[in-house]
């Protein structure tokens, strides 16, 4: 069987596709800017600032690091929350912690396992802790690192391919081309063999508190939502919440792994914190009103798949008519859309037929 060639980023799509588990943050989200993170290609996130030791590394379009971070420093040394996407951005995010204090990196929280906030892991050795959620440990261990190997083993299949092509072709043009995917390939390759899948060492269920100094920061689990593992940071006195991708602002959430009605939930539980600032997984820093603008987002797309539900539509039905409400029209990720729909009109249908009266059993006597 002949294995199509495509670029490095096509393929990190392609790991997201074939491995449904990798989509949802890193590919799915650079498939929606139209040629997703190149390997290699420069980190392009910005450091800003949040209040005094607090920093949220904001990312660009370009570049690998995809997901947003957050810095909070320590009396004891740096906490970061999430990791971006890659070794390098990772790297690039410590270059810049350096530049604000001189405080060594002590601790790293996964807000999830999606890889777009856990790939950069390894590229903090010496941190004290890693910590996240139990289940985002269980997802990075039995759905990520076997994933990771499936690519390894379709990107070296791509690699023999290419140089047999090679071996064969006779035009000079055609070899200059061949040799140059070849060349990308096997560079692709070399960061497949040197991603290693760090996993958190330290996980909660519930809560976990971080006095440091005069810092107070508090991890929370707020249930199932955007995954079944999704965690926040909060910072009492800088009423600053990092929330992860519990929230996309001005963005089309992925609903891949998530629960959306119990993701509402956790955004009502969000909402009841005294903070001011939330920082999203993806899109620029927001406020309170940003944040009940998001949920508003999937009441508005409970209020659009509840009819047809209620009729019995099909969901082919559903996808087929539906558009994107034009108060969402200018949102990035518009691809999501469609999956946005399937998952809430699952859900629903789901909890009609829960909701359904039980059929009576009627015992007919023996004759």
């Amino acid at each position: 069987m002949r294995i199509p060639l495509a670029s490095p980023a096509a393929w990190l799509r392609i790991w997201g596709a074939i491995l449904v588990v990798l989509a949802p943050g890193a590919i799915l989200a650079a498939r929606q800017r139209g040629a997703g993170p190149v390997p290699g290609g420069p980190p392009a996130s910005e450091l800003r600032r949040l209040a005094e030791g607090v920093y949220a590394d904001i990312v660009g379009p370009d570049g690998d690091a995809v997901a947003n971070a957050g810095v909070v420093v320590l009396a004891s040394g740096v906490l970061i929350f999430d990791s971006h996407y890659s070794a390098e951005a990772a790297k690039a995010l410590e270059d810049k912690v350096k530049a604000v204090t001189p405080r060594p990196v002590r601790y790293l929280v996964n807000s999830h396992f999606h890889p777009d906030h856990t790939h950069g892991n390894q590229a903090f050795a010496g941190v004290r802790q890693i910590i996240g959620s139990t289940a985002a440990r269980r997802d990075m261990l039995q759905k990520d690192q076997p994933a990771l190997n499936r690519m390894q083993v379709i990107a070296q299949a791509q690699v023999e391919q290419l140089s047999r092509e090679l071996s064969q072709e006779k035009e000079a043009g055609r070899q200059e081309a061949l040799r140059a995917q070849l060349n990308s390939r096997q560079a692709f390759m070399r960061r497949l063999s040197n991603l290693r899948i760090v996993p958190p060492l330290m996980t909660l269920d519930d809560t976990l508190a971080i006095e440091d100094g005069d810092r107070r920061v508090e991890l929370r689990f707020l249930g199932a939502a955007h995954t079944e593992g999704d965690i926040i940071l909060f910072l009492p006195r800088e009423k600053i919440a990092f929330l992860g991708d519990l929230f996309f602002h001005e963005a089309i959430p992925n609903v891949e792994d998530a629960v959306v009605l119990d993701w509402m939930k956790a955004l009502g539980e969000a909402l009841k914190l005294d903070a001011v600032t939330f920082v999203p997984g993806h899109g620029p820093v927001g406020g309170r009103q940003d944040l009940e603008d998001f949920l508003r987002y999937f009441e508005d797309l409970k209020t659009m798949v509840e009819p047809a539900v209620a009729r019995g539509d099909s969901l082919e039905l559903l996808v087929q008519d539906a558009r994107v409400p034009p108060r969402y029209a200018a949102h990035a990720f518009q691809n999501f859309f469609p999956s946005n729909l399937q998952k809430m009109y699952v859900e629903l249908k789901s909890a009609q037929a829960a909701a359904a009266p039980k059929g009576k059993i009627i015992k007919v006597p023996r004759p």
